[in-house]
């Protein structure tokens, strides 16, 4: 079978990085056999032109294009309308005697409908398989990041035009899937269905004892350490962990690390550094490898989400947690069933993004129990192996193929 993945990002073999879900999902498709090809961008600003290359398992086409991602927005813009056209053409010219089977996308961006539009008329045998990763525009609404109406409608449309072309769309959780059917009750019931975020597990080491790492980062060794690793930007809502912080000054016992980049970073370092919170530590960035050993040094994996969201999130970081045993601390959204899920795993502990005596209440009672860390570490891991490993994200994208 020949499959056909979509994105617009896609790792250069020169700089390797943590494979995403959706990296081990294709590398899945290849491990059984099928020939997996990828077309994804390369940015004007890199110098760089098209060009068809083989990538370990993959085939990849690169294709420059404008540049979107931190410009302005307007020249993003326009990028993202020539976008379709370049895509097009260069799959023309490079892909030109190839036939799919499948084409597998995410969204956001949800401006892939032309794309797929196309493909589905010359590929007319292809299977369109969304993964809807979240739910745009709707959640820029929700954060006051699109206030015009007239650019929500556009992006609505778009939206509409994607899951019109979308054979089957794949969700995070049930919460998504009824989303998705209240808010577009055109789409046929069997067209929407759960496909959770996904990866493959590494060996279970578990957690490690303090050590090196801590020591170099400043990070006391006899203390509990929560970490906070991933992207820090608004959807997180992380002014909430300010509150946390301020909470917690006084205790000697306790450390939080913040590992990661994103549009909130410098404001939230602004922030540590103007209200002396010493029992903080944050680090822009870390090599993949560094950054894994010094998260097995800590206790507890923070998860946090912005209170203001209308639509189920579920944050693809608790996977990492599960992976190396650590138990989690979520604060969440009322819109999300992500807690839910916490809750059947045993895995750790939610509130609600703004109930600081809940969530300090249970960070107190895991920074005070080191057995009750240990259960809820292995109960996520088992949890992981049992719901979320790729090969069952594979047979729920396959199970729609087997007529072919």
């Amino acid at each position: 079978m020949n499959v056909l993945y979509l994105t617009l990002s896609f790792p250069l073999p020169t700089r390797p990085s943590t494979p995403s879900d959706i990296m081990q999902l294709m590398a899945e498709f290849s491990n059984r056999g099928h020939q997996v090809d990828v077309v994804t961008i390369d940015e004007r600003k890199h110098l760089r032109q098209t060009r068809l290359t083989q990538e370990g398992p993959f085939q990849v086409l690169r294709v420059r294009t404008g540049n979107i991602f931190d410009v302005s927005p307007y020249e993003k813009g326009l990028s993202l309308i020539a976008l379709p056209w370049l895509l097009c053409r260069a799959m023309v010219k490079h892909l030109p005697d190839r036939h799919y089977d499948l084409v597998v996308y995410a969204a956001p961006p949800v401006t892939f409908a032309r794309v797929i539009r196309w493909l589905r008329r010359i590929h007319p045998r292809a299977k369109t398989y969304l993964m809807l990763k979240d739910i745009f525009p709707q959640n820029a609404r929700d954060l006051g990041i699109i206030r015009n109406p007239l650019v929500f409608a556009y992006f609505q449309r778009q939206e509409r035009r994607l899951y019109a072309v979308s054979d089957v769309i794949g969700c995070m959780s049930p919460a998504n899937v009824a989303f998705l059917r209240e808010h577009h009750p055109e789409l046929l019931p069997s067209r929407v269905e759960v496909l959770p975020n996904t990866r493959t597990p590494g060996p279970d080491e578990g957690l490690s004892q303090a050590g090196p790492l801590r020591r170099r980062h400043g990070i006391p060794e006899d203390a509990v350490v929560a970490i906070y690793g991933g992207n820090m930007g608004v959807p997180q809502g992380l002014d909430f962990l300010l509150e946390v912080f301020e909470a917690n000054r006084d205790r000697s016992d306790l450390h939080f690390l913040l590992v990661g980049r994103g549009t909130e970073r410098k404001r939230l370092a602004k922030a540590i550094a103007t209200r002396g919170f010493t029992h903080v530590t944050q680090i822009s960035h870390l090599p993949r490898l560094e950054y894994e050993a010094l998260a097995r040094e800590c206790d507890i994996g923070l998860i946090c989400l912005d209170p203001r969201f209308t639509i189920p999130n579920f944050p693809s970081r608790v996977l990492s947690y599960f992976e190396i045993r650590m138990p989690v601390l979520a604060a969440l959204d009322r819109a999300t069933d992500f807690g839910g899920m916490l809750e059947e795993a045993e895995a750790g502990f939610w509130s609600h993004t703004g109930d600081l005596a809940t969530f300090n209440r249970h960070l107190h009672l895991l920074a005070s129990d080191p057995l009750l860390r240990t259960r809820m570490g292995a109960s996520g891991r088992k949890y992981l192996e049992s719901h979320f490993t790729t090969s069952k994200a594979y047979e729920i994208i396959t199970q729609h193929l087997r007529p072919l």
